[in-house]
């Protein structure tokens, strides 16, 4: 569980850093005005979500408890870019575009790290 929120926590640095650089260096035109929000919901709601399911040891649970979660991460997620597109409406697809990288980032760590506990969990 530490690791995941320590390369969590490590992704999101870069992926703000790379994003600053980008700016900076002009790559981008436009920074996304969510920013800070943005990576703050992201982090804490996968990091909630990964906790609750790290903790499940019946794979029928699991795999319900598993399903549940991603249908109210994408009716949270889906309510929160119409959040950001109402809020922003000139910068909304640089903001959704800067969402949908840290969606899929973290959700590809939530996912490899839930296979090792789930596949070390059934060869055991």
């Amino acid at each position: 569980m530490i690791r995941f929120g320590i390369v969590l926590i490590v992704s999101a640095l870069v992926v703000g850093g790379l994003t600053w650089g980008a700016y900076a260096l002009q790559w981008i035109d436009q920074f996304p005005s969510f920013f800070y929000q943005t990576l703050i919901f992201l982090v804490f709601s996968t990091t909630t979500i990964f906790a609750y399911l790290h903790k499940i040891n019946k794979p029928d649970f699991f795999v319900q408890l598993y399903l549940l979660t991603m249908a109210v991460k994408l009716l949270a997620y889906g309510a929160y870019n119409l959040i950001m597109i109402i809020k922003d409406n000139v910068g909304a697809s640089v903001n959704v575009v800067f969402f949908m990288m840290l969606y899929v980032i973290f959700t590809v760590l939530e996912i490899a790290f839930l296979y090792r506990k789930i596949a070390g969990s059934t060869s055991a």
